[in-house]
């Protein structure tokens, strides 16, 4: 207990990490953008694909079963980032009058650690991560894709280098090698990368043909370069007082469910690999149990002997990594597409405009406002691809799992709030540059009716006004009805 003190009085005094206890390691944290975790061999996929993934997983944990809070970038890493829900940290959309930012008052692992004296960076290889969302704060060095917008011919609209928005996983690394090279302080580094989200920069030598071979291909090409992470931390000696986290934000389609990009909800969406290695903890090789990436934050954090503040809906990670039983949890995640003015995709797709999903590991609801009737409920433990929909087969599945999703209160109803952004159209532009569908820049046409109905089908009668059933005390969930 004496040196315990002294450690910590004398990282005090020196200005260094006080991260409350005897070690304080470095934290670097890798966010694969639009990666599926069945393309990585770890995961199953076969022909070694990610040699220096797997070799991560093998030293450490991998979890088989963790689902993002969202299908769209900048939503889904707020998430990991700040250990809240998407309805809790506010970022909801990618781009619309309101709701693309968090909020300054939001605290995330970069205010936290840098507060705790860490050397905080991040390296970025997209502009769907930048500071435009609200992503910078607690950053020491920023290293993002900001654009240089002119006007087009016709002196509204603005153009730019398709290129300059993003990174190929080569550049990215050598930026973030950078930064490891210059400190030698404890660091807390995040490093995105982008290559599988589209063929805009290719692998060098690529001989793919077709959309899926490339991605396949671009996975593998990303695998290399974060392994010249890894071997810098190897020889420098400072892979062993380095926690490792590699997470993707959200997977893709690749024609699964009909669709080849993301915005839905289904496993090849929101199911996301998830690796951690922390030295000197004695680790389980895999964790079956349904986990979250909002778990990510409390569990650094318990890592560091950090405290991660009351009332969150996110839990460490701890207990299972090494090996102790915990309580099932339960995940959520949703997809505001009708309110986020990028999102094209619904002209083609009009079912999925608002999606909201509340899962255990065995049972899985995505749930339609617009269209209950199109929702769908799977048993995962006995349908993994989500083939079946028993909706209509299994009320007392779509029941608990309703209740649940009507409890936690995720809904999204009305039009965000604007913000004073006069950089907002310009990253419209910037998005569909990227590869996302542009939308209309007005939204669609809110003629919708909202009634609040209760989960059971027996007290269904509907109400003006969010509350709870009269008959029961549910939560009500909100239903759309066309005029």
């Amino acid at each position: 207990m004496i040196l315990r003190t002294s450690l910590l009085l004398s990282f005090l005094l020196a200005g260094a990490v006080a991260c409350g206890g005897e070690t304080c390691p470095s934290v670097l944290l890798l966010t694969l953008d639009t990666t599926r975790a069945d393309y990585l061999g770890c995961y199953g996929r076969p022909g070694n694909p990610t040699p220096e993934l797997d070799a991560l997983a093998e030293a450490g944990t991998r979890f088989d079963l963790a689902i993002s809070s969202a299908s769209v970038t900048p939503v889904a890493h707020a998430t990991i980032l700040t250990g809240l829900l998407n309805h809790e940290h506010g970022l909801r959309v990618l781009t619309a009058p309101g709701g693309y930012r968090l909020p300054r008052t939001v605290p995330t692992l970069a205010t936290i650690l840098r507060e705790a004296g860490y050397r905080t960076a991040a390296v970025h290889s997209a502009f769907p991560v930048s500071s435009f969302f609200g992503l910078e704060r607690g950053f020491e060095v920023f290293d993002e894709l900001r654009a240089t917008f002119e006007a087009g011919e016709d002196g509204v609209h603005v153009e730019w280098d398709v290129k300059s928005f993003q990174r190929r996983s080569d550049e990215t690394s050598d930026r973030a090698l950078a930064f490891l090279e210059e400190t030698d302080e404890p660091f807390f580094l995040w490093v995105h990368y982008w290559d599988p989200h589209d063929n805009q920069k290719k692998p060098p030598s690529s001989t793919a043909r077709g959309y899926v071979e490339l991605y396949e291909e671009e996975v593998r090409y990303m695998d290399g370069q974060i392994g010249r992470l890894f071997r810098h931390l190897e020889d420098a000696g400072r892979w062993e007082s380095t926690i490792v986290v590699v997470v993707a934000d959200h997977g893709q389609g690749l024609g699964d469910h009909g669709w080849a990009g993301h915005r839905t909800l289904h496993q090849e969406q929101i199911r996301v690999p998830l690796l951690l290695r922390a030295p000197g903890l004695r680790q389980v090789p895999v964790v079956r149990d349904l986990v979250r990436t909002q778990d990510l934050f409390p569990t650094l954090l318990d890592l560091l002997g950090l405290e991660a503040s009351a009332g969150r809906t996110s839990d460490s990670l701890r207990d299972l990594i090494e090996g102790r039983a915990e309580a099932p949890r339960m995940a959520f995640a949703d997809q505001i597409n009708w309110f986020d003015q990028n999102a094209k995709m619904i002209e083609e797709r009009p079912t999925d405009d608002f999606l909201y999903c509340a899962m255990d590991a065995e049972w899985k609801l995505i749930w339609r406002p617009t269209n209950p009737h199109l929702s769908e409920l799977y048993h995962l433990s006995e349908d993994q691809k989500e083939q079946h929909n028993l909706v209509a087969e299994r009320p007392d599945q779509l029941l608990r799992l309703l209740t649940e999703l009507a409890r936690e209160a995720p809904w999204v109803t009305a039009p965000f709030e604007p913000i004073a952004d006069p950089n907002r159209d310009a990253a419209l532009d910037a998005l569909s540059a990227l590869g996302y569908a542009e939308g209309s820049g007005e939204g669609p046409a809110l003629d919708l009716t909202w009634i609040w109905v209760c989960p059971n089908p027996e007290h269904a009668e509907g109400s003006a006004q969010e509350g709870t059933c009269a008959r029961c005390g549910t939560a009500t969930v909100p239903v759309m009805r066309r005029p």
